[in-house]
């Protein structure tokens, strides 16, 4: 499970620890690896510092990934992936370091998608849906902009999610080196891609519907906004140009 952060040195250390605890109580073959997403040399010695202290308690945790350059949410999370190597884990995941995803439902996730065989071929994508097991609370902004985006991405690629932006997945890791080519987006809408390629291999995407508490310091505002409709469009471009498998 890759924890993707840039300057999240505040927010980092309460988050990784208490899911480190989750991960040791809960008994499940986890390894964590936090991916620096080139934060700077203050800011990846920070994650450094805070994995050695964990360590002797937390042996799954492997050491910290720091990028030299900033690469977005994708290439952090892709960086930590491709680390991990081709054929030493069944599953890969990430989740977000802002702690918006507990580690509580962060790990009843992973835990109903490692029951599942992974004959079935399917994917774990956490959704943000209101229900009477869930609570998601959210600005209006994040709220309003994120309405929009949803629709617009299943308007474009009518992709069997509701939501594709939630920072909690899983997929199998045969699934991801099939694909690994074919991903280029790095930043916005990595996730939109991700699944689209997903969905290409034959792969089933299985929506797990979590509780979402916002967390304070979120950069995403119109200019965002507008740079992820951008990128929509780059993908959608790629989808054209791309042959169809058989």
């Amino acid at each position: 499970m890759v924890i993707p952060a840039y300057r999240e040195s505040k927010r980092l250390p309460a988050f990784l620890g208490s899911l480190c605890r989750q991960v040791a109580d809960s008994g499940q073959p986890v390894n964590i690896c936090p991916v620096d997403d080139g934060s700077g040399k203050q800011e990846a010695n920070k994650m450094r510092e805070l994995v050695s202290e964990l360590q002797p308690q937390f042996p799954f945790l492997l050491d910290a990934v720091c990028l030299d350059q900033n690469t977005g949410k994708g290439g952090a999370i892709y960086s930590g992936w491709d680390a991990a190597g081709e054929g030493n884990f069944e599953w890969l995941a990430f989740v977000d370091a802002d702690g918006a995803v507990s580690p509580q439902e962060t790990l009843r996730v992973i835990s109903e998608t490692l029951a599942r065989p992974l004959d079935e071929k399917s994917c774990s994508w956490a959704v943000r849906v209101q229900s009477e097991e869930t609570r998601i609370k959210r600005t209006l902004l994040r709220k309003v902009l994120g309405n929009i985006f949803r629709l617009l991405v299943k308007l474009t690629f009518q992709l069997p999610v509701r939501d594709t932006q939630c920072g909690l997945k899983c997929i199998p890791s045969e699934a991801y080196w099939k694909i690994r080519n074919h991903l280029v987006e790095k930043r916005f809408v990595f996730d939109v891609e991700l699944c689209v390629q997903l969905i290409r291999e034959g792969y089933t995407i299985h929506e797990n519907p979590i509780s979402w508490n916002e967390s304070s310091g979120s950069t995403l505002n119109f200019k965002s906004a507008f740079r992820m409709l951008t990128s929509l469009v780059g993908v959608r471009w790629r989808m054209f140009k791309q042959p169809r498998k058989g």
